[in-house]
């Protein structure tokens, strides 16, 4: 994982938004290797092998064994609706159709990418010269400077608000944790980004939607109106 995005790294556990404390045991060039991180409120605790980021959270020790179950769960849904020909099922993403709709056309910035878009990282990394981060995934990836992994996490993005430039979200709507996956991965996307699902998930609230036909929604991150003080004169 690049330096630059481990240092954006935050604790996903439900206490208020903390930095996680990152100490690098091997680094190539710009990419952390090997090390670990902790957080300073809970004590979770990450570590980086091979540049994969694997959480292994300490407040409740069933945390990672509810992380697995909840893949397997996502697992055996997708299973489920590819046996009753569900369209959605047996749908593949297409590079060239992410690179136009996630607007990548200039270079440079973060992508996150979850469930079946992981299968895109390397050749996005290159064709669009960005860095790719990828997640909530069983898909095989070729890891690197510009692709990095993260395990251990379902329905949270460890990184702090407006670390990406776009992200691509993949997920069963059956399950409680893609709304969550989603209103996180808008959360960690810069205003004005482009948000990239599968049409059967839900889209969250400061989105605008720009798109959408039977296989995906596209739309757009706004930002959060300010609450308005009101005085009496």
């Amino acid at each position: 994982m690049r330096l630059d995005l481990a240092e954006r790294l935050r604790c996903p556990n439900p206490h208020v938004a903390t930095p996680l404390v990152v100490v690098a045991s091997q680094v190539d060039g710009r990419d952390l290797r090997r090390g670990f991180a902790g957080c300073p409120v809970c004590q979770l605790e990450l570590r980086f092998e091979n540049g994969v980021a694997v959480f292994a959270p300490k407040p409740t020790a069933s945390a990672p064994d509810a992380a697995l179950d909840a893949t397997l769960d996502a697992a055996r849904a997708t299973a489920a609706r590819a046996a009753s020909g569900d369209a959605d099922a047996a749908w593949e993403p297409s590079l060239e159709r992410v690179v136009a709709l996630l607007g990548l056309a200039e270079p440079g910035g973060a992508v996150l990418l979850t469930g079946r878009y992981a299968a895109l990282a390397e050749s996005l990394a290159v064709a669009a010269e960005v860095t790719v981060v990828v997640m909530a995934t069983a898909v095989p990836t070729v890891l690197g400077e510009s692709v990095a992994r993260v395990e251990g996490l379902v329905s949270v993005v460890p990184f702090g608000d407006a670390t990406f430039r776009a992200v691509a979200l993949d997920g069963d709507p059956a399950m409680a944790s893609a709304r969550r996956l989603v209103e996180d991965a808008v959360r960690a996307t810069s205003v004005g980004g482009r948000v990239l699902a599968v049409a059967s998930m839900p889209r969250p609230a400061d989105t605008r939607e720009l798109a959408r036909d039977a296989a995906e929604w596209v739309a757009e991150r706004e930002a959060r109106s300010a609450p308005v003080s009101l005085r009496r004169r």
